[in-house]
């Protein structure tokens, strides 16, 4: 699934996996060109994130909760607000430059927020389980690639063997590749990811796995399939998922209206 392009069926997870900025942010962040920002009552369960060529930011059916993770760059479960934000759905679209980068976005998001529903937030960091993605003993083995616009950063599907799952990633950081793995591997992974690689730059790479299988004992796999995701970043990749303790943020959200304003 592209990591930057998201559709969801809920109950679902939608990550953020990385260290959010800031919560309190100066009244110079940038701000969309143009908004529109609408509640949706469609009772639908479906949600979808997406950045789009040209600078377009469009969110249908989102949870106010997801949209404060979004901008924090945290998961869902790290916001703690009034039980109203699990409830309310909006949909949001926007227009920024095509070249913003996704940490402009996100202080985009916070200000379109900050306006149209009077948010205010202060971070904790509490220390919650977590995986560290780090380079294995073998070392990376990663293709370097140049950087590019945020849109032609991604992680699609790709054709794999039979009870495989098979993930193709271009111009990826590893930024990006850890806040999308738990999307990518939900069977196998369900505790935050936080990029400790220390590798700068972008990379191309693909690897095949065999997700875990959910079941009322737990989660199991069949070993003569193949890989197991964990022996896959480690054997293909020369990265390494090694679980800690880890200050996580928790965006505390001490002011927000539900109903936004024009």
């Amino acid at each position: 699934m592209n990591s930057l392009r998201r559709a969801f069926n809920l109950p679902g997870v939608f990550l953020f996996a990385l260290p959010c900025a800031p919560a309190q942010t100066p009244d110079t962040s940038p701000s969309f060109e143009a908004a529109d920002v609408k509640p949706n009552k469609s009772g639908e369960a479906r949600m979808m994130v997406d950045f789009q060529p040209g600078g377009r930011y469009v969110a249908r059916n989102v949870p106010m909760k997801v949209l404060v993770a979004l901008a924090y760059h945290v998961r869902p479960d790290a916001i703690k607000g009034p039980s109203w934000m699990d409830s309310e759905r909006f949909d949001v679209v926007a227009k920024a430059p095509q070249t913003v980068g996704p940490d402009e976005i996100r202080r985009m998001v916070i200000s379109l927020l900050k306006d149209r529903f009077k948010l205010t937030a202060h971070t904790e960091r509490r220390e919650s389980r977590g995986f560290a993605l780090i380079v294995a003993k073998s070392g990376a083995k990663l293709s370097p690639s140049d950087a590019t616009l945020l849109t032609d950063q991604r992680c699609l599907p790709g054709e794999g063997t039979s009870g495989q799952k098979h993930v193709v990633c271009r111009h990826v950081t590893m930024a990006v590749f850890s806040a999308a793995l738990q999307e990518l591997a939900p069977r196998d992974i369900d505790v935050p990811i936080v990029d400790q690689t220390g590798l700068a730059g972008s990379f191309d790479f693909k690897f095949d796995w065999v997700p875990a299988t959910q079941s009322a004992g737990g989660s199991s796999l069949d070993a003569s399939l193949g890989p197991t995701l964990f022996e896959s970043l480690e054997n293909q990749l020369g990265l390494k998922l090694e679980s800690r303790k880890l200050p996580l943020p928790v965006i505390v959200v001490d002011a927000l209206e539900r109903t936004p304003l024009e």
